[in-house]
């Protein structure tokens, strides 16, 4: 009998688990996310999101709705959270080897083209993040299953698991669902027979299939704009459709910005597939899978590269349908796999992360490092956090990296690599907790700021601070926001008061009250009283990136 333990699917899990389980919510996007959910959980509005008691209309509620009902059933925890998309994440796997399977009745094909995707070091990095494109690539695949369904002339179970898969799509992330599951089926007649021959029901059933999404999605929307008021009806249908299509308010990045990022997303793959010019080039020729991979990934990755506003996990639901390519072209003769360039990489990776402790730690030794913290390029928070690092995880990586160079010749399967790779994942994200978490970890300050809402003292953060103490501090009040070119009548109005930031660059000189490390910064809290007997500077200050609207 097969040892369970053995099972890759297993294995994928174990590797993960720390991960999920001491992994913090890391700012601000994890943190702002739980904080909207936790503002819908304690005042039981499940209709319109809000951040800091204000309406969030930057993403719709599904993800929220699934983050209160994790906590049902494990408590408010950021872990609880992190299994919940981990869950998805394995969901997402099942459902992609269901269906190349469905493509192609190849067992060995649907194995390795799941590995190869749950190999991309990317997929296996955001397994477990509280984001949005990781639970999309689900229903992005439930949708795809319908597609397999009109293939298979299914037509009004095709028709319902496209509806619901787009519908719980928009619910997630908006109208972009369409991008990543519907140029598939637009593009059906060439790698489906179905479509080829009926292609007027083929259409007319992908309509249907958008029309149900629709309207799964203005069950939500259309109650929650009147519930909102205009302005967050406004947000909702225009703002996060056609705005961040036409002219992206951030994240602005030039068109060829996704032919930088995705090699390094795809690792090892990009490193270790090594195959003819032929096995390239005939595989989409006379097989259906390999035309199916195309038309997931290739017509969706040209539209993302047009769209102004871009970031790497937008491209997270297009990645199965690069690895179900990649799986058919290692199918064909001439094809192998190399690991020993991936563990060289990893070597490289594990000695840094050995050396960095060290040179952290001996900064005034190194006259290059002592320069450039002297100069300012780098504060010494951060020289804590690198000092801070076990050198374990190097040490790990190193070996990792030594054993696919010195045997990668004899054990690159794409169940090793694909393993390794997310045993390399693993490690960065456990490296990322021991070294960032505490500095990351804003609990003191946020149960400060409770602390002060529940005894009445008035308190404000300077800048706008995205929800950061909210889920942190359990905090049942917002925290009110004030402008630095407001700031002394602020105090002037609350000379109890209190004013917190975690921005640095205000140019205020009276020592703090309290500070507090917060990733390579701090966080400051002043007595109001204390402000007002300095004389504030009318100086402009230049806009945080900290401060650009949520991706």
């Amino acid at each position: 009998m097969k040892n369970p333990l053995t099972d890759w699917r297993i294995l994928w899990l174990l590797l993960l688990l720390p991960v999920a389980m001491f992994l913090p919510a890391m700012p601000i996007d994890e943190t702002r996310y739980l904080a909207v959910a936790w503002e819908m959980r304690l005042h039981g509005d499940f209709l319109v999101p809000h951040l800091n008691g204000v309406p969030y209309s930057d993403k719709p509620p599904l993800l929220f709705w699934l983050i209160n009902l994790g906590w049902l059933v494990a408590g408010t925890h950021a872990w609880a959270v992190r299994l919940g998309v981990l869950a998805s994440s394995f969901a997402s796997l099942y459902l992609f080897e269901r269906l190349v399977h469905r493509l192609e009745p190849d067992p060995s094909l649907a194995r390795n083209a799941t590995l190869l995707l749950l190999g991309m070091i990317y997929f296996a990095l955001f397994s477990s993040a509280i984001m949005f494109d990781v639970v999309l690539a689900t229903w992005v695949l439930v949708a795809l299953h319908g597609a397999m369904d009109l293939d298979a002339r299914r037509w009004r179970r095709g028709i319902g698991l496209l509806a619901l898969g787009f519908g719980l799509g928009i619910l997630t992330k908006g109208p972009v669902v369409l991008l990543d599951a519907g140029l598939v089926v637009v593009l059906g007649p060439w790698w489906s027979e179905t479509a080829a021959t009926h292609k007027g029901r083929w259409y007319a059933a992908l309509l249907l299939g958008i029309l149900g999404g629709a309207a799964i999605g203005l069950a939500w929307a259309i109650p929650a704009a009147i519930a909102g008021g205009q302005q967050y009806a406004d947000a909702i249908f225009l703002h996060q459709t056609v705005d961040r299509m036409t002219k992206s308010f951030a994240h602005r990045r030039p068109l060829w910005w996704y032919f930088m990022v995705l090699p390094a997303m795809a690792l090892p793959w990009t490193v270790a597939v090594r195959a003819p010019w032929r096995a390239w080039c005939d595989s989409f020729h006379n097989c259906k899978s390999a035309r199916f991979g195309i038309a997931w990934f290739v017509p969706a990755f040209a539209m993302f590269c047009l769209v102004s506003g871009k970031q790497p996990h937008y491209l997270l639901p297009l990645l199965p349908g690069l690895a179900l390519y990649l799986a058919v072209v290692l199918s064909r003769d001439g094809a192998v796999l190399r690991g020993r360039v991936f563990g060289a990489l990893l070597a490289l990776a594990g000695l840094a992360l050995l050396a960095v402790p060290y040179l952290a730690a001996h900064t005034q030794d190194i006259a290059a490092l002592d320069r450039i913290v002297r100069d300012g390029q780098l504060s010494q928070s951060s020289l804590h956090v690198f000092a801070g690092l076990w050198p374990l995880w190097g040490a790990l990586a190193v070996m990792l990296g030594l054993w696919l160079l010195l045997r990668g010749h004899l054990f690159a399967t794409p169940r090793t690599l694909a393993l390794s790779s997310v045993a390399a994942a693993s490690i960065g994200m456990l490296t990322l907790a021991q070294g960032v978490g505490p500095y990351v970890d804003v609990s003191v300050a946020a149960a400060r700021i409770a602390q002060a809402q529940a005894a009445g003292t008035p308190i404000a953060h300077l800048g706008w601070h995205h929800g950061l103490f909210e889920f942190a501090g359990r905090l049942t009040q917002p925290l009110e926001k004030v402008e630095y070119a407001n700031l002394r009548a602020w105090c002037a109005a609350h000379p109890d008061g209190q004013i917190v930031t975690f921005y640095t660059k205000y140019p205020i000189t009276v020592k703090p009250e309290l500070e507090l490390p917060y990733r390579f910064g701090r966080i400051l809290f002043w007595r109001a009283s204390d402000l007002l007997a300095m004389p504030l500077p009318s100086t402009p200050v230049k806009a945080d990136e900290d401060e650009t609207p949520d991706d």
